[in-house]
């Protein structure tokens, strides 16, 4: 999440594409969980804390891929530099471009996503600094914010709590002043519970269906039964017609990406068709009712606190009734196990 300040961040080049592509797969079999933490039980991620005054105008973001990767990009005309854990400046960030110094261990150790070991700390030799990217934006993969290496006390695990469970720091000098990019190791406990899906408004089709959440189901879906007269189409995750409610039944276009991702076993199958097509259209219920899993009301991001329970996302599905355009509204709400068994 970004801080005070802290703005989306241009993409660089070529440079972090290469690298990315050359270690992915070394990475993924490399790379785990924050150390000590059980899948099951939790897990420990890095925070970012808002930045200091002295660097208030920098626009800085952690982000999660693989491993956590600083961004930093640099407006203000002063270069800033960066040190490695031995104190040896390793990336100098603007004002014009930005610079690494290829002799340094740290820059290739935080220029890839390989395991903390695949290039060793000591291999530093003779300066050699290179532009490596001609805007003062850069990004890498900073050891210091692994995650890897930290024991998680039991009590911690036991308590099922949130709990901050470590610090890292990165010093940098923004022009003479000596500053530093920080933030904290949190312990997320494994968000247990389920997603639920909430209709709050049903644009045109109040007074002519009855449209309402399935609780229960692993994956928030929806039911709608329509009364009214003239053909209701409920339009895809790409614009295109998904379903068909009308006086003759309900028909799913098989064209639809969104069909793809909804259709249950044994229903008409997704046809996949190149370019613009016109819909193909299955009958798949014979009456005017119908429910389905709609991938648009699922939520696959981290809960922020899987103890409480909250509004994690809104959500929105346009419709067409005859040549009138409206939509239904709905947002998906989170809630552990112990206020569903309490419900």
């Amino acid at each position: 999440m970004m801080r005070r300040s802290n703005h989306s961040l241009p993409l660089r080049g070529g440079l972090f594409v290469a690298f990315i592509s050359a270690n992915l797969l070394c990475a993924a079999a490399a790379h785990g969980h924050g150390g000590g933490s059980d899948e099951e039980k939790g897990t420990v991620r890095a925070v970012l804390d808002p930045l200091p005054p002295e660097l208030s105008s920098l626009r800085v973001q952690l982000r999660k891929t693989l491993a956590p990767q600083l961004l930093v990009a640099n407006p203000t005309g002063k270069p800033l530099t960066v040190e490695d854990e031995s104190g040896r400046n390793f990336l100098r960030i603007g004002p014009d471009h930005t610079k690494g110094d290829l002799g340094t261990a740290a820059f290739h150790r935080t220029n890839t996503l390989m395991a903390p070991g695949a290039i060793p700390a000591d291999a530093s030799g003779d300066s050699r600094w290179t532009v490596v990217e001609a805007t003062p934006n850069w990004g890498w993969f900073d050891l210091r914010l692994r995650t890897d290496g930290i024991d998680l006390p039991h009590q911690v695990v036991d308590a099922g709590e949130r709990a901050p469970v470590g610090q890292w720091s990165v010093p940098v000098r923004l022009g003479d002043t000596e500053s530093a990019i920080s933030g904290r190791f949190e312990y997320v406990p494994t968000a247990t519970g389920i997603f639920e899906a909430q209709v709050m408004d049903v644009g045109a089709l109040s007074g002519q269906a009855l449209v309402r959440a399935m609780p229960g189901s692993a994956r928030p879906g929806l039911f709608l039964s329509y009364r009214g007269d003239a053909p209701l189409t409920l339009m895809g995750e790409q614009g295109e017609p998904f379903l068909r409610f009308s006086p003759q039944g309900v028909e799913a276009n098989r064209h639809s990406p969104t069909w793809a991702r909804a259709a249950p076993a044994g229903s008409p199958s997704f046809v996949e068709t190149s370019g613009e097509a016109d819909a193909r259209w299955a009958r798949i219920s014979e009456g005017r009712s119908y429910g389905w899993i709609d991938p648009r009301t699922a939520y696959a991001d981290t809960v922020e606190d899987p103890t409480r329970p909250g509004v994690v996302k809104d959500w929105r599905i346009p419709i067409r009734i005859g040549d009138e355009s409206s939509r239904i509204e709905g947002v998906t709400e989170w809630f552990p196990v112990d206020q569903v068994a309490g419900k």
